[in-house]
């Protein structure tokens, strides 16, 4: 005597089947829970920016503008306006800093505290001895070439014209691009201006 298979109602799946969508099913949410954040990641960290001034700082007095060549593209993860931002072109990174000073011994050391910061957040590449430059308007900054094992570029502070901030611009690029990085370096520098000091 054979034993008689169970029938199922009709219409119902088998357990294989009904296993094989639940796996499906998870597979689906597993794909939509890890993959859509990576995607959304990799797309919405670069935004194409506008040719035209970006303004970092909490406003006012207290604000630098920099006036930016088409081309670039901002990282909003990595930026924030009141602080920095983090800008690409091509092979050229470029960092735009927003340092607050607590007092005017804090403003006449800007360099050396500055500079302390970038061999912290930068490790294994080096700055140059500082020399003088001058934005746009005729403001006084430093700047100083960085070198590293794949990366050079430049650091330049300026403080800003009520003593109670500086603006960090730096520029990176492959050591291969120096050229590059001086010329970016020189344009965000004579780009700088400071709302204060036009009034």
């Amino acid at each position: 005597m054979v034993a008689e298979q169970p029938r199922l109602p009709p219409g119902s799946a088998s357990p294989r089947a009904r296993l094989r969508w639940l796996l499906i099913v998870v597979a689906v949410m597993a794909l939509l829970t890890a993959g859509w954040p990576l995607l959304n990641a990799a797309v919405a960290d670069n935004q194409n920016l506008a040719a035209g001034s970006i303004r970092i700082g909490p406003g006012g007095r207290n604000s630098a503008d920099i006036r930016i060549g088409a081309g670039w593209t901002l990282r909003p993860a990595q930026s924030d306006p009141r602080q920095d931002y983090v800008l690409h072109r091509g092979a050229v990174a470029v960092s735009i800093g927003y340092v607050s000073l607590a007092d005017a011994e804090q403003t006449a050391g800007a360099w050396s505290g500055l500079r302390r910061v970038f061999r912290v957040t930068n490790p294994g590449v080096r700055l140059g001895r500082p020399s003088a430059v001058t934005n746009g308007q005729g403001l006084p900054g430093l700047s100083a070439i960085a070198t590293g094992a794949r990366v050079s570029g430049t650091v330049t502070d300026f403080v800003g014209p009520s003593g109670a901030y500086a603006i960090r611009i730096v520029v990176l690029a492959p050591r291969d691009a120096k050229l590059l990085t001086a010329a970016t370096s020189l344009l965000l520098i004579r780009a700088l201006r400071f709302p204060a000091a036009s009034r």
